[in-house]
């Protein structure tokens, strides 16, 4: 994998994440006239596109609501185009995203730029299964500890399946921080979400796909039941052209920005 992820070779990734908000809640307004739903979420469900390379990455993101009810179609918009979102990262550059209706960019600016280090460290000592990190062989590694059974062929290759579950803190290391009240505050929510995971690899040992279910506790606060990931791997070694956009374009954002789309 190393080898064809090296220079300017890459992977393409498509990702499809799915959100479940469990059974829509119909409140009725003081003047009973109508019902509004709650917990029906920002969006329901999100498909990205790009490519991956050996220190960058061009992801593009789109979204959807799926879950609307046919009778609010007419008053919850459905059409989430304005919430398209690019995300370039490259090593030692940090992030830039764009999003289609140039949210939080002043006129003039379509990029938002930020330092993604401080994020990326944060996010792996919390836990997280981005696409980024399932390309990572100590990633890898974790995901492939149970037996393999016979898998699927995809895009014409045999594969062999490994399927297993735990606590999406176990794909962390609180050692990337040093500061101990954060450390000891990402430790108190190791325990949540929890995951499932399939991942299908080829005869050459290259992840083909890899399906998570993440499974979030039921709280006052948390309206997100489950989330369905579904991420495939092609053209492993094919060249990928990753360049952060121009300059005049780009916002400073000040603040770090997460490495890929939500």
């Amino acid at each position: 994998m190393a080898q064809l992820m090296k220079g300017a070779a890459g992977v393409k990734v498509t990702r499809l994440i799915r959100l479940d908000y469990g059974d829509n809640v119909f409140t009725p307004p003081a003047d009973d006239e109508s019902v509004v739903p709650v917990d029906i979420g920002e969006y329901s469900e999100s498909r990205t596109t790009g490519v991956l390379g050996a220190t960058a990455s061009d992801l593009t993101a789109i979204y959807h609501r799926t879950n609307v009810p046919d009778e609010l179609k007419s008053v919850i918009p459905t059409d989430l185009s304005f919430m398209t979102t690019r995300v370039i990262s490259t090593a030692g550059s940090g992030t830039y995203k764009y999003r289609a209706d140039r949210q939080d960019v002043p006129a003039g600016k379509s990029w938002l730029h930020g330092n993604g280090s401080e994020c990326e460290q944060l996010s792996r000592a919390i836990g997280s299964l981005g696409v980024r990190d399932l390309v990572l062989p100590e990633v890898l590694r974790k995901l492939a500890i149970p037996a393999p059974s016979s898998g699927e062929a995809i895009d014409g290759v045999a594969t062999v399946m490994h399927a297993g579950s735990g606590s999406l803190g176990e794909f962390g290391d609180e050692t990337l921080h040093d500061d101990p009240v954060i450390v000891a505050q990402l430790r108190e929510r190791r325990d949540v979400p929890q995951v499932a995971w399939r991942l299908w690899v080829g005869p050459d040992r290259l992840p083909r796909r890899v399906h998570l279910t993440l499974s979030y506790p039921t709280t006052g606060d948390e309206q997100l039941k489950t989330a369905v990931v579904e991420v495939d791997f092609t053209g492993w070694g094919s060249d990928v052209l990753i360049a952060p956009p121009p300059s005049d374009q780009v916002h400073e954002a000040g603040i770090c920005l997460a490495p890929e789309p939500d």
